[in-house]
């Protein structure tokens, strides 16, 4: 059904080795969305889905920067590149930030921080 649903979404080129569309959707067996590529986050790219709909992968390219997440019960990290930098968040699985490296134009900065949010390291203080 999924696939049948694609090609008549989808628009033939005029090259017939490719399928054309706005947006992709993979089932698992009971009709619930997987994977979807598509528009995302002010842009576009992949998100994967676990059996209860809730979100543990992204990877999409907006205006703002480009983007990739993994995220599942133990916590979440986060990688993104932006026009004047760069950086990668961990958080634990309360959803508190507890590592984060920064690269900017002014320069580099990591912080560790504890349960509470209290840091931990800093560099450069």
């Amino acid at each position: 059904m999924a696939v049948a649903m694609l090609f008549i979404a989808a628009k033939p080129k005029a090259d017939e080795d490719t399928i054309q569309t706005r947006k992709l959707e993979i089932v698992d067996e009971n009709g619930k969305v997987r994977i979807r590529l598509g528009s995302a986050d002010a842009g576009y790219g992949l998100v994967v889905y676990d059996a209860q709909g809730q979100f543990r992968a992204t990877l999409t390219d907006a205006p703002l920067g480009a983007v990739s997440q993994l995220k599942k019960d133990g916590g979440s990290i986060k990688m993104m590149a932006m026009q004047n930098g760069c950086g990668i968040t961990m958080r634990d699985g309360e959803g508190k930030p507890r590592a984060i490296i920064l690269q900017q134009k002014e320069g580099s900065q990591i912080m560790l921080k504890d349960a509470e949010g209290k840091d931990l390291f800093s560099a450069p203080e």
